[in-house]
């Protein structure tokens, strides 16, 4: 028990370390992708570019790509189990697993990668999705991930990217001049946009693995320390149990030797 302590203990302070580092990337991109989803919406939904049958349109026959992510971090095979229950409800879908840890396999998983070489593998995935919608392979994209909200609370969710959903607040009526193939600056817009999204879901999922992993370690160190209380109250009780009987031993001593003198 002494050895594991100052183990969850620096697992505990490190969590919380991240979570601060994590609060302050949450902040800024939670507010640009808002920002982003508003921007693609307003062009997307553009009246002239709906009526000239620019926009993208899914195609209702092709399959859905799933992207999931799980985690990488000790302390965190409860999120892992709810991430490898969803894959498995969704199993009909195309997939791609962040996640070393999850090791659900079939011929619908595009690519596995580890959590913590994301960034590095990341121009590999965005290639994949930019060809993805460029070439219209799915008719819907989505990320499920765990979604931080605050020190205290973060849910498992999914994140619809594409297509981008219709959002009336978002419509403006405005005119764009587009000296380019409209259509092909619209894939790559929305290829960009996927791709920025799994860029935030990530950074959201960090944030949120911190989270648990420290009210995980948290209650490991309560575990323990309570642990440390029985055992503390075991060895007093042990020591007074020693005590009383080396007492009542000399007391026997004491009494057969009054005896004796006596006779």
């Amino acid at each position: 028990m002494k050895n594991i302590k100052p183990i969850v203990q620096v697992m505990n302070l490190f969590s919380l370390v991240r979570i601060n580092a994590a609060k302050s990337k949450v902040d800024e991109f939670g507010m640009t992708s808002s920002v982003l989803t508003k921007i693609i919406s307003s062009i997307m939904y553009n009246d002239n570019i709906v009526l000239d049958k620019n926009s993208i349109v899914p195609d209702p026959t092709k399959p859905i790509l799933n992207i999931y992510i799980a985690s990488d971090y000790g302390f965190c095979s409860t999120y892992n189990q709810v991430v490898s229950s969803k894959i498995k409800e969704t199993k009909d879908d195309y997939k791609i697993i962040i996640g070393k840890k999850i090791t659900y396999i079939d011929d619908k998983v595009i690519m596995k990668l580890s959590k913590e070489n994301f960034y590095n593998d990341l121009p590999k995935i965005k290639d994949y999705l930019v060809n993805a919608v460029n070439n219209r392979e799915f008719r819907e994209i989505n990320i499920y991930y765990n979604h931080y909200y605050n020190f205290s609370r973060s849910d498992f969710t999914c994140l619809q990217v594409f297509p981008v959903e219709y959002n009336e607040e978002y419509k403006e009526n405005v005119d764009f001049l587009v000296e380019t193939d409209i259509k092909s600056f619209i894939n790559n817009l929305i290829a960009y946009y996927v791709c920025y999204q799994l860029e935030i879901c990530e950074i959201f999922s960090w944030a949120a693995e911190n989270v648990i992993r420290n009210t995980m370690t948290a209650s490991s160190l309560k575990k323990i320390e309570e642990l440390e209380e029985i055992d503390r109250i075991k060895t007093i009780k042990e020591l007074r149990a020693k005590s009383l009987k080396k007492n009542i031993e000399n007391s026997k001593k004491v009494i057969f030797t009054n005896i004796v003198e006596e006779d």
